[in-house]
């Protein structure tokens, strides 16, 4: 497996509400870079959590989905949940 080049590499910080998804960076820092915490929430969250990072940050979603595709679970299907749920808001 190659290594992905990280795109989006700006620093936010990580919402509580996600801390279980970041046992390496939450408890040190805070915070990570743009693009493993949606890689993370896409992993590991809930369709809430998705919908709702997807609705914060929708292009970088879905690159994010298109670039990491093959260590996504399903995702095709989280490529079109995230665009109906685009849609509808």
């Amino acid at each position: 497996m190659d290594r992905i080049k990280i795109v989006y590499s700006q620093p936010v910080p990580i919402p509580a509400r996600y801390k279980d998804y970041f046992w390496d960076d939450y408890h040190s820092r805070g915070e990570t870079t743009l693009e493993k915490f949606i890689l993370r929430v896409l992993v590991y969250g809930s369709p809430e959590h998705i919908a709702e990072v997807a609705l914060d940050h929708p292009r970088e979603t879905i690159d994010v989905i298109e670039r990491y595709r093959d260590r996504l679970p399903a995702a095709r299907g989280l490529r079109a949940f995230v665009a109906r749920r685009l849609r509808t808001s």
